[in-house]
C-alpha cells in the first residue's frame, strides 16, 4: 500500500465534430482541444460518422448542418436518442427550426465565435462535459 497514492486522472469529455470543410474542421478541432476536450472526428460524411458512433459514444457534438453526403439530421436523431448534446455550427443552421426538433441543442453560426462555441459547450448537459 503506497502512503501518496497517484490521484486518479478522469479522461476527457469526447465531442465529436462533424464538418466537410477542411480548414474548418482543423480549426474546430484544434479550438475544441484548446478548451479541454478530445476531439472524435472531425468526420466530413453523416454516413462515416453513423459508424463511428457504433463503437464510441461521444459526450457532445459540433455538427455542420450540410455534409459531403447531405444533411447531417439522420445523424443528429441517432445521438439525441442517444442522449448527446448537441452544438449546430454552420452557416445554415435556423436556430428556430433546429430548437423545435431539438429543445435542448444549442446552435453557433458560421464563421465560429470562439467565446460562444465555447460557452454553448461547457453548457451542454453530461457529467463528464466541463
Amino acid at each position: 500500500m503506497s502512503l501518496n497514492p497517484e490521484p486518479e486522472v478522469s479522461p476527457k469529455a469526447r465531442i465529436m465534430v462533424c464538418e466537410d470543410e477542411f480548414i474548418v474542421a482543423l480549426d474546430l478541432q484544434l479550438l475544441i482541444e484548446e478548451f479541454g476536450y478530445e476531439v472524435i472526428g472531425p468526420f466530413a460524411s453523416v454516413e462515416k460518422a453513423i459508424e463511428m458512433i457504433e463503437v464510441i459514444r461521444p459526450d457532445g457534438a459540433v455538427l455542420d448542418v450540410r455534409l459531403q453526403d447531405g444533411e447531417v439530421f439522420p445523424l443528429a436523431d441517432k445521438l439525441a436518442e442517444l442522449g448527446v448534446p448537441l452544438v449546430f455550427h454552420s452557416g445554415h443552421v435556423n436556430a428556430d427550426e433546429i430548437r423545435a426538433k431539438y429543445p435542448d441543442a444549442a446552435c453557433c453560426q458560421k464563421p465560429v465565435n470562439t467565446r460562444q462555441l465555447e460557452l454553448e459547450l461547457k453548457r451542454l448537459p453530461g457529467e463528464r462535459l466541463v
